[in-house]
């Protein structure tokens, strides 16, 4: 007599009641994204035709039904945002709240905030929370890293889910984001006019437009005016940021304008006068992505590239209000107008050299 081990009736058990078919299976066996997948099976956008063929097709093969059940919570709504921040630890942050909250309340919709301080092993439980909140929709403010597990229970669930920056392993997720070039053209043309042609950019991701526009963009912006810019962050480089700004001043091509963060500018600042420099009689400095709350509590009036991050709350509140009514957009989400040019005192002519 043969012995059935355990892990036999295990396996025999697991393969007569196998799990059930989910939209992603469905979506990987089209070769689309679970939005796309979703949208052809509810006919909340249009979607093109091939890739609604492909979707039923592998909805046949699969034997996929949709979970009314869950269909039917979407129908019970808690009439909240759910809001994830990786850190909530800047000025701009509480602007783009701000607009958030305003736009959500219009619409009698209140926002459950949450953040992970800048620690991933929080993702988890946080999201957890979000999932049992059952909140009508996701806003992703600077998430890190691949969030497809964590995201997976929303989208079974038909839970709309937006980013301001593009996630690994997720591509079909919307990106909303403020167009700056408007901003951004403006100031370059105005230093231009102050006869500057050399501009170092101190990055590390905080402009409000996908990082692959980003660079494309400022090149463009630049070129158009006779200047050229260079990036330099402390991540890329490994230095520090005084080291970063007396680095390029000694380069054999300095640059005359530093631009950087809101949260980085003070820090140019002192780094370009600790090297004997004059800010802005020898080197000019910018700040980009400004706000409300620090502009009204600086000690001298900078030059800033605004973006104005409540107007852009507000309009990221309204694309999840309609997906959650209509479905997530097709493409990504770029909102003009929200950047303008602000001279200031820390802007003068390029020197003469």
């Amino acid at each position: 007599m043969t012995m059935r081990r355990p892990c036999d009736t295990f396996f025999c058990m697991a393969t007569e009641r196998p799990r059930p078919v989910t939209l992603l299976d469905v979506a990987n066996e089209a070769g689309v994204s679970v939005s796309t997948a979703s949208r052809a099976l509810t006919g909340a956008r249009r979607v093109r035709g091939d890739l609604e063929e492909r979707v039923r097709s592998a909805v046949e093969s699969l034997g996929y039904h949709p979970n009314e059940a869950a269909r039917g919570l979407r129908m019970a709504r808690t009439m909240t945002l759910g809001v994830f921040f990786h850190e909530l630890n800047s000025p701009v942050s509480l602007d783009l709240i701000d607009g958030l909250g305003a736009t959500a309340h219009e619409a009698r919709y209140s926002l459950a905030v949450t953040s992970a301080r800048g620690d991933r092993s929080l993702y988890p439980a946080l999201f957890q929370h979000f999932y049992g909140q059952r909140v009508d929709g996701l806003i992703l403010s600077w998430p890190h890293g691949n969030l497809a597990t964590y995201l997976a229970p929303f989208i079974r669930a038909g839970i709309p889910a937006i980013t301001l920056r593009s996630i690994p392993g997720e591509p079909g997720m919307p990106v909303v984001s403020a167009d700056t070039s408007s901003g951004f053209a403006e100031a370059f043309a105005a230093l231009a006019g102050l006869g500057h042609r050399a501009i170092t950019l101190i990055a590390h991701g905080i402009l409000w437009t996908p990082p692959t526009n980003r660079r494309r963009n400022l090149d463009r912006l630049t070129e158009a005016v006779g200047m050229h810019i260079r990036r330099r962050s402390s991540r890329d480089t490994g230095m520090s940021l005084c080291e970063i700004v007396t680095s390029e001043l000694s380069s054999e091509e300095p640059p005359t304008v530093f631009l950087a963060p809101f949260d980085e500018v003070g820090e140019v600042i002192e780094s370009v006068r600790a090297t004997g420099k004059r800010v802005p009689e020898d080197v000019s400095v910018i700040s980009f992505t400004d706000s409300r709350i620090r502009s009204g509590a600086k000690a001298e009036p900078l030059a800033v590239i605004d973006v104005d991050s409540f107007e852009l709350g507000r309009r990221i509140a309204a694309v999840t209000l309609d997906a959650i009514e209509n479905g997530i957009p097709a493409q990504d989400v770029r909102i003009p107008g929200l950047a303008r040019w602000v001279p200031g005192a820390t802007v003068g002519p390029a020197p003469q050299r």
